[in-house]
């Protein structure tokens, strides 16, 4: 079985979702689509020659020698090319998708082979939908540090995400209710950030807080930090969720499906309550967490200090069973 993917090749999570994909032997093939906004590019994740795709429609002689040498094609949340995904479903070409449900149009134009869930939440909705299995993206256990006490916490907000889901505002909020000597770094990938912060001056003078704004390299994004702050409103598969815990950092989102059937529950922010959203018209109606800012601090200052130490052993162990 020969097996390809068309996904970007970015510093962001859906670049590094498809890198996971082949980094592991799953996908043998290769082609990138140039992110729309621009974003630089990783070419070096991939062999020399890989097929670099710079617009839409796919087509032209690299994309049908491409379809020769594959017989499934991967796709990572969407297509990219709804009109190439039904060529290689003409072809006799298997499609699969990795699915991430909030960004899955409730009426596709394709019906897949095979949908890839990396979370419970996706599976549910997926098996109604067509043939679904369960498969937690690969994560890479050398990411691991032993952590012992909660001090220094970090939240990576990466682009902030649709209806900022990451919880990033949510952060900001928070920050003044937080009575605990704490270090808190905010990053982002994007000013958005900048934008944010900018109603918040009450966070962004306190001099508990750092902020970073700019790619940061993966292998820093959990060095040297303890907690991982990220109270989402939404997400199936959250990648920095994951791979937090891999690293054996003690991990700080909301207390919802389906993280707490994964997680220690202990450490979780309680949900006030949820509410019909959408990330855009004519994607699936999913259920949007309501988070109270001084809960998310009161669950800082609970946890602030305290020993951390089997939660990152056990972070470790995880990652092992899920690499």
């Amino acid at each position: 079985m020969r097996i390809g993917h068309v996904g970007y090749a970015t510093r962001q999570g859906l670049g590094y979702l498809a890198k996971s994909f082949f980094d592991a032997g799953v996908v043998t093939e290769a082609m990138i689509f140039l992110h729309p906004s621009g974003k630089n590019t990783c070419l070096d994740w991939y062999p020399p020659g890989t097929p670099v795709l710079r617009s839409r429609p796919f087509q032209g002689p690299e994309v049908d020698a491409f379809l020769q040498r594959v017989d499934a094609v991967v796709f990572y949340e969407t297509p990219f090319c709804w009109e190439f995904a039904e060529l290689c479903k003409k072809r006799g070409i298997k499609t699969v998708l990795c699915t991430m449900y909030e960004w899955f149009p409730a009426h596709p134009r394709v019906k897949f082979d095979l949908y890839l869930c990396p979370s419970l939440l996706d599976h549910d909705i997926f098996k109604e939908v067509g043939r679904a299995e369960f498969l937690p993206v690969p994560v890479d256990p050398s990411l691991w540090q032993q952590r012992t006490v909660a001090r220094k916490f970090v939240h990576n907000g990466g682009n902030l995400g649709s209806r900022g889901h990451k919880g990033t505002e949510i952060v900001l909020q928070a920050v003044p209710f937080i009575k605990s000597p704490i270090e808190l770094t905010i990053r982002s990938q994007t000013m958005a950030l900048a934008r944010l912060l900018s109603r918040y001056p009450q966070t962004t003078s306190d001099p508990r807080v750092k902020v970073e704004i700019g790619e940061i390299p993966y292998e820093d994004l959990f060095k040297g930090d303890d907690v991982l702050l990220q109270p989402e409103k939404y997400n199936g598969a959250s990648l920095p969720i994951q791979e937090a815990r891999a690293a054996g950092m003690l991990v700080m989102t909301t207390n919802r499906y389906p993280h707490n059937t994964w997680l220690p529950v202990g450490p979780l922010i309680p949900v006030s309550g949820y509410h019909k959203a959408q990330v855009a018209p004519g994607y699936l109606v999913i259920d949007e967490a309501e988070i109270n800012p001084e809960v998310v601090a009161a669950t800082v200052d609970v946890w602030y200090g305290r020993d951390i130490s089997q939660y990152s052993k056990e972070g470790l162990q995880w990652a092992q069973d899920n690499s």
